[in-house]
């Protein structure tokens, strides 16, 4: 651990000139929407998805924050809706999420003098349709989040079984699996180096406890356990998980996060220790959002990834800077554009690319 903390301290430099400031004021102050909605509202995740650890279908409430708390603006039709009712009857409801990724990728030429030419891609980031099924209202739910592209295949289908006041949950069936912040961003080093992101479900069991500010969530899938514990309160969060692959004892990953709001501004921050064999690595991110106004969201995020700690980081370290804006244009439509800066060892020409990235959202 001594080794790890050692590592940390020489990534984290750059690191805490984003996040400095709000992890002082965690320690300072008496001790999953997208994690930056959620740490601005002092929301948790299960507020405002039917999913308890985040992602996925909308409840009501999230439904009616998408609707008027999130847009810049609200357009009416000429009936004067501002949208249609995704409740099918008082049991069953539907809901979706459409991103479509325009990504430029640039050319770029490595020390070595290899050149590898630009390039550009659309494609589906997510694709889904979300069926919910209350077979005992506010006591027993089915739930289904289907892929539909670039291929079709079935994301979660689980029961779940709930108390009354939504404080302690029970999940059987397939089900994505809980760890850290679950940003959208299944390319962060956070998500895609400990691969605990939107991609990746099993089958298994999810137990949950959410007693006042703190939520306590363990799961047991066919090839991997993994435990996530967070504290909520109105301006800050903070959190831990800890996962383990069963069929290889020695893969592992542990990690901290936490969020602090500051008006119209937002951080985040997550810290990963991932165990491969005999192999320790360490993923980082740090993430800068500002409220230019109601639905006007900007964002910087800054990221490390450290292929080997027993090689030199200017060997296999690998650094990642994103800024961009992602406003909530109306209801339900969500347009982000984004530059990506990729730093890695000046002989490897394809992870020294700079990305252009525009994606169009549509939910309901």
């Amino acid at each position: 651990m001594n080794r790890r903390m050692d590592r940390l301290a020489v990534l984290a430099v750059p690191t805490g000139i984003v996040l400095g400031a709000g992890l002082f004021l965690l320690l300072s102050i008496p001790a999953r929407a997208e994690p930056y909605i959620a740490v601005r509202t002092g929301y948790k995740c299960s507020q405002c998805h039917v999913n308890q650890t985040g992602g996925g279908k909308r409840t009501d409430f999230g439904l009616l924050y998408a609707m008027t708390r999130l847009p810049f603006t609200v357009l009416r039709s000429p009936t004067g809706s501002s949208s249609f009712d995704p409740n099918l009857n008082q049991w069953v409801s539907l809901g979706a999420n459409l991103r479509v990724v325009e990504r430029l990728t640039l050319e770029h030429t490595s020390s070595l003098g290899e050149t590898v030419p630009s390039s550009n891609v659309t494609d589906f980031a997510e694709a889904n349709l979300y069926t919910e099924v209350k077979v005992v209202p506010e006591v027993v739910m089915l739930y289904v989040d289907q892929t539909l592209a670039p291929s079709s295949s079935n994301r979660e289908l689980f029961g779940m079984l709930v108390d009354s006041g939504r404080r302690a949950y029970a999940k059987v069936g397939r089900m994505l699996l809980p760890y850290g912040f679950r940003i959208i961003d299944n390319d962060a080093f956070i998500r895609s180096r400990t691969a605990y992101n939107y991609s990746r479900s099993a089958r298994g069991v999810e137990l949950g406890w959410e007693p006042g500010p703190l939520t306590l969530v363990g799961n047991l899938t066919d090839g991997d356990f993994s435990v996530v514990g967070s504290t909520v309160f109105r301006r800050f969060q903070v959190g831990g998980a800890f996962a383990r692959n069963i069929t290889h004892g020695d893969d592992s990953v542990v990690g901290a996060f936490g969020g602090v709001n500051l008006g119209r501004f937002t951080m985040l921050g997550e810290v990963d220790f991932i165990t491969e064999g005999d192999v320790d690595q360490l993923a980082t991110l740090a993430e800068l959002n500002y409220l230019i106004t109601q639905g006007f969201n900007f964002k910087f995020t800054y990221e490390v990834f450290d292929r080997n700690y027993d090689v030199s980081i200017d060997r296999d370290g690998q650094e990642r800077y994103t800024l961009g804006v992602e406003p909530f244009i109306m209801q339900f439509v969500q347009v982000r554009a984004f530059y990506r800066i990729n730093k890695f060892i000046p002989q490897n020409a394809a992870q020294n690319q700079d990305q252009a990235i525009l994606e169009f959202h549509v939910f309901f």
